[in-house]
């Protein structure tokens, strides 16, 4: 049996979601959601660095980790602005954010910034460094011409009765391990040497639309309307509309492999780039009849 816990984190500063590496491009685009991956690398590290303080060792957030695979299962996470929660659809040929359009969207909530490396030497610009960095803004301008913080919200699945290195796992005002609310206060996400990703939790089991993941029990056999809301293994005998993408993701080590004889870890965050598979993007339209699923560790849906 499962515990669901619906949470509401409020950004503290600006996010970045990143895409596989785009090496030829100058702009590092963000995606306009946050990946059960990233909430798992982000509480994998918070956990591990709370039992392990004030030396967490490589092999601490290895085992950590699949210890949270086993026993965790995270949806997607998706803007909020306390009234919408803005998943994608793509409806006649074009993708909409909630209830508005893309561009609306973007002019609400997404922003970008420029950046280069300096010449120490000559303290000018580096030949080749100019980088623009795309985000989701941690504040917007409502219709009522207010300035008012940028919310994410999504679900959190525990086992019931677990522990994680031999500490009990409890569910209450938050995800308790050994007295410490590991869900309180999370970095997200990419570019947090430029300060982003810092997200605090806001509440805890007080919004409940009738949406998925909102809606789902178990993460066992989650049962999706026709517009998914995370990445769904791509499979040939599934008709769907909408995008198809490689999916990947960065970290210490890569969670798909499970033999210790290909095993690659690194002591710097984001060096491992896990293997890239096919997957139908959140907001695709989903014709295929069967639409139960199993949700697993990643976010990710498979059949």
């Amino acid at each position: 049996m499962w515990k669901k816990v619906n949470v509401v984190f409020e950004l503290k500063s600006p996010l970045h979601i990143g895409y596989l590496p785009f090496k030829s491009f100058v702009v590092s685009p963000t995606r306009y959601y946050v990946t059960g991956r990233t909430l798992w690398g982000a509480i994998t590290k918070r956990v591990t660095e709370y039992l392990f303080n004030p030396s967490p060792k490589e092999e601490d957030y290895r085992n950590i980790g699949k210890q949270i695979i086993e026993n965790f299962r995270f949806s997607y996470f998706y803007i909020y602005d306390g009234k919408t929660i803005y998943i994608p659809r793509f409806e006649r040929y074009r993708i909409k954010y909630g209830n508005v359009d893309k561009s609306e969207f973007e002019n609400r909530f997404i922003g970008s910034r420029i950046s280069t490396a300096i010449d120490p030497y000559s303290l000018t610009a580096k030949d080749e460094s100019l980088h623009e960095i795309e985000f989701i803004n941690n504040k917007f301008c409502d219709i009522d011409g207010s300035l008012k913080d940028v919310k994410i919200a999504g679900c959190i699945w525990v086992k019931e009765n677990t522990n994680i290195n031999g500490k009990e796992v409890k569910i209450d005002g938050g995800i308790i391990i050994d007295g410490f609310n590991v869900i309180y206060e999370l970095i997200i996400g990419g570019e947090s040497k430029y300060g982003f990703g810092h997200v605090l939790l806001e509440s805890v089991n007080k919004i409940n639309p009738e949406i998925p993941p909102f809606i789902w029990t178990t993460p066992e056999e989650v049962e999706q309307d026709e517009f998914i809301v995370s990445h769904l293994k791509y499979d040939k005998n599934i008709k769907f509309e909408g995008d198809l993408e490689l999916l990947s993701g960065r970290g210490y080590y890569d969670p798909k492999v499970i033999d210790d004889s290909e095993f690659k870890i690194s002591n710097a965050p984001g060096r491992i780039i896990s293997r890239p598979e096919y997957y139908i993007s959140p907001g695709s339209r989903v014709l295929s009849e069967n639409r139960r699923y199993m949700l697993n560790w990643d976010g990710t849906l498979g059949v």
